[in-house]
């Protein structure tokens, strides 16, 4: 009998313990997926969606042209051929946008880049730009101590006062083929 009585108070308790961790579950799950304070939130919004905007809070077409600039865009020209370079927004990136067209020679530097130097007297700022850059194949950049325009058509490393203006959009095998010094065209692609 005793034996009997303790089976059944176990039995008991084991329902007891499954009742009481159900309810903690249920409380729970109700308290994550409807919040008192959601609801209320829920509520105001759905009130707020309905109502016009005044229209002071209609955005004029300024600051809806601020949001979404357009891309800026450089057409190179060089040996008959095209490409597009993207432009970054940076102060460097756009003082020379401002200086185009220009007509530039470029040559290759070290198998990796090619490189031409600005017009004499003009120069890019640097001030507040980035203390270096890592390239890869396709970056267009300026090395500030030079004052020159690099186009790299390989991966090269980290490296001081070289400042990313852009990249070029496709076509680094052409460049990458062009031998010996080169003439090319920029200018704003419209």
């Amino acid at each position: 009998m005793k034996k009997l009585l303790s089976l059944a108070m176990t039995a008991v308790l084991l329902i007891f313990c499954f009742a009481a961790c159900q309810s903690e579950n249920v409380q729970e799950e109700s308290s994550v997926s409807t919040p008192p304070s959601s609801q209320s939130q829920d509520n105001e919004s759905s009130e707020s969606v309905t109502d016009p905007p005044a229209i002071s809070e209609i955005p004029s077409p300024e600051e809806t042209e601020d949001e979404n600039p357009v891309q800026r865009q450089i057409r190179m020209t060089a040996e008959g051929q095209t490409y597009t370079i993207v432009l970054y927004e940076t102060p460097a990136a756009d003082a020379l946008y401002d200086m185009l067209p220009l007509e530039l020679t470029f040559e290759d530097f070290n198998s990796v880049e090619k490189i031409a130097d600005l017009p004499e007297g003009q120069r890019l700022p640097t001030e507040g730009e980035p203390d270096g850059f890592d390239p890869s194949a396709g970056d267009f950049c300026l090395y500030a101590p030079w004052g020159n325009l690099s186009l790299f058509y390989q991966d090269f490393r980290y490296s001081n006062d070289l400042i990313s203006l852009g990249r070029l959009e496709s076509g680094i095998e052409g460049i990458a083929s062009l031998s010996g010094e080169f003439t090319a065209t920029l200018e704003q692609a419209v």
